[in-house]
């Protein structure tokens, strides 16, 4: 019985007792501002840095302490070196073996304006080159000046000159129709005459 236990108790701690291993692939490596910072100048844009490029079909927020959705669109940016690298660890022959990524692939996220002061949010999910889900959240105090919205797009008049119906078919067309006139009229002519 002693047995027993002590090998349930040994196979316990070699389960539960090591960290799982980190798979990373795609996983946020920084952000600018950073998580859990204070910001105090008004940033144009937030970059969050990936160990491999967001998907195409990666969402984003930017959500303001009271609730407003302020991001107006997102961007890949260009690949740059991480400032510290990230580390996953990749099962080899049976072993994990840490590996390291030294290129962030930043995502650009686009901010309308900032609204209020206060803790502000902001959440990502993509999926990684393997299939794995990638998703997260980070958070900044924002000290910075307020900035309205910007104006809404003017909408355009049902009326407005520049219209998108092809005229250069209407007068096509009647040329068309004036050439066969032409074509066809003298023929019909000359059988009355007979």
């Amino acid at each position: 019985m002693r047995k027993t236990a002590a090998f349930g108790l040994a196979l316990s701690v070699a389960i539960l007792g090591f960290p799982a291993p980190a798979f990373a692939h795609g996983q946020l490596a920084y952000s600018v501002p950073a998580n859990q910072t204070t910001v105090s100048t008004t940033p144009r844009e937030i970059a969050l840095y990936f160990t491999e490029a967001p998907a195409q079909s990666a969402t984003f927020t930017v959500t303001s302490p009271d609730g407003q959705q302020l991001l107006s669109g997102w961007s890949h940016g260009q690949p740059s070196p991480l400032p510290t690298p990230a580390q996953e660890l990749n099962l080899v022959d049976g072993k994990w073996e840490p590996v390291f990524y030294r290129t962030g692939f930043p995502a650009l996220l686009t901010v309308t304006h900032w609204p209020v002061q206060g803790l502000y949010t902001v959440s990502y999910q993509s999926v990684a080159s393997d299939g794995d889900k990638v998703q997260g959240t980070i958070r900044f105090d924002y000290q910075g000046p307020m900035t309205t919205a910007p104006p809404a797009p003017a909408a355009s008049s049902p009326h407005a000159s520049s219209s998108s119906f092809p005229w250069w078919f209407v007068g096509v067309a009647a040329i068309l129709l004036i050439g066969a006139l032409a074509c066809f009229a003298p023929r019909h002519r000359r059988k009355k005459a007979d």
